[in-house]
């Protein structure tokens, strides 16, 4: 029976250092997760959303390492716009008041950086 963590598959996904994306967007999930928990009823849709692009940035991103050529360039792109989205979304979130604008900020903050080296991942190689 093999025991399996985040930590092997991050050093995993990590071959030379080429995947310090997955660490991000693992990051981000993580303490995105936290936010979504907290925030206060009336607000469903965009929880939801927030879920699911979180989830999107980091299964994509990690999908993308198993993949090669267009195929992986493809993967990152959307990774990135996962990114984006729940960005976005915690940006909405904070000006209405329904998370904590600190919070919120340190997370689009990684997901800026997560969408930065997305991408130049998604670039084709010269």
């Amino acid at each position: 029976c093999t025991h399996f963590t985040a930590i092997s598959l991050s050093r995993k996904l990590r071959v030379g250092g080429r995947l310090d994306a997955w660490t991000v967007a693992f990051e981000a999930l993580v303490e995105g997760d936290r936010i979504s928990k907290a925030i206060p009823r009336g607000y469903g849709k965009l929880k939801d959303q927030l879920a699911r692009a979180l989830q999107g940035a980091f299964t994509l991103t990690s999908e993308a390492a198993a993949r090669t050529g267009d195929d992986r360039a493809c993967r990152f792109r959307w990774a990135r716009a996962e990114a984006n989205e729940a960005a976005a979304v915690l940006e909405a979130l904070a000006q209405l008041r329904a998370a904590d604008p600190q919070a919120g900020a340190s997370v689009i903050a990684k997901l800026w950086r997560l969408s930065a080296m997305l991408t130049r991942l998604a670039m084709p190689k010269r």
